[in-house]
């Protein structure tokens, strides 16, 4: 049960970024900014909160103890929301859950940024879902909803590279 209600906290700890993404998104659109691939964020977003019902769910139903995974899943969860902090005050008004490209859109270089390409993909987002199958041990309900979110990233990753070389002549 106490590995159950640690999911529970891990995913409202999410509901300020939710609320962040809101914000920009609501001035980006208010500014004529443009989305793009609504469809697929839907299809992420639907995804990766499956994960999250699906782990805690399995967590409850199972009575998974809490023990070494619970702490290796909590170390890699606190990484994941370090690096989402990160980008978060990074991006800035650019930061949300889609893809939009606003007026005056800067390309945004750090260092962190110039060496890895979408480090909230790559080190927030995947390292995130993956603490909740650390976590709950849900591996049996984790993988085929792992392969589904990894399919819709990465055709969000790839659609997103489009936008960005065609918006940004020095994106490379």
């Amino acid at each position: 049960m106490v590995t159950g209600i640690i999911l529970i906290v891990l995913t409202l700890l999410r509901v300020p970024s939710a609320i962040i993404s809101g914000r920009n998104e609501a001035r980006i659109k208010a500014h004529g900014g443009l989305e793009y691939g609504r469809t697929n964020s839907r299809a992420l977003i639907v995804v990766q909160f499956l994960i999250y019902a699906s782990t805690i769910v399995y967590a409850f139903v199972e009575e998974v103890p809490v023990g070494a995974n619970t702490y290796l899943g909590l170390a890699v969860y606190a990484f994941a929301m370090a690096i989402l902090v990160y980008v978060i005050r990074t991006l800035g008004r650019f930061w949300t859950f889609k893809i939009y490209i606003a007026k005056g859109h800067q390309l945004i270089e750090t260092p962190l940024f110039k060496r890895i390409k979408h480090p909230n993909y790559y080190l927030n987002i995947i390292p995130e879902v993956l603490s909740f199958a650390i976590i709950s041990q849900a591996w049996i309900v984790f993988a085929p909803l792992f392969v589904l979110h990894l399919i819709t990233l990465f055709n969000r990753i790839r659609l997103e590279e489009k936008i960005m070389k065609r918006t940004f002549r020095d994106y490379g």
